[in-house]
């Protein structure tokens, strides 16, 4: 509260000196509450602008992540379509070698029998001088 000189309160008195310190002090109340409202209008104005250059930036960040995201969508179509390229030789080779080995064990187990067969066949032509009269 600022007080009044001693050449006003001479002049307007004290009853007149209390009557310019209430108004003195009405205005500076009113001014102090017309600055704070502007203030506070400033800052709800600028909240209101930065909350729409992010909402503008979320949304610029949500569309450039949904086309990153397709290309890699498309990079791992790729991807797994060579995969299964990669597979489907790999069990067509295994295959191959899978028929091979099943020919060499029947070549190796039908020279067995041969050889089992002439076996018997030597035995039994043996048995035969051998037990004739």
């Amino acid at each position: 509260m600022a007080s009044i000189g001693s050449v006003l309160l001479d002049r307007l008195g004290q009853e007149g000196a209390d009557g310019f310190q209430q108004i003195l002090d009405d205005h500076r109340r009113e001014t102090v509450e017309q600055v704070s409202a502007q203030c506070a209008e400033r800052v709800e104005r600028r909240v209101v602008d930065e909350a729409s250059r992010l909402r503008l930036e979320m949304g610029q960040l949500r569309s450039d992540l949904r086309f990153e995201m397709s290309h890699m969508r498309g990079d791992l179509r790729g991807e797994i379509g060579e995969l299964r390229t990669e597979t489907r030789e790999g069990f067509a080779a295994l295959r191959g070698e899978m028929a091979r080995d099943r020919f060499e064990l029947l070549k190796w187990a039908f020279a067995f029998w041969v050889g089992q067969l002439f076996a018997v066949v030597g035995l039994m032509a043996v048995l035969l001088r051998t037990t004739r009269p």
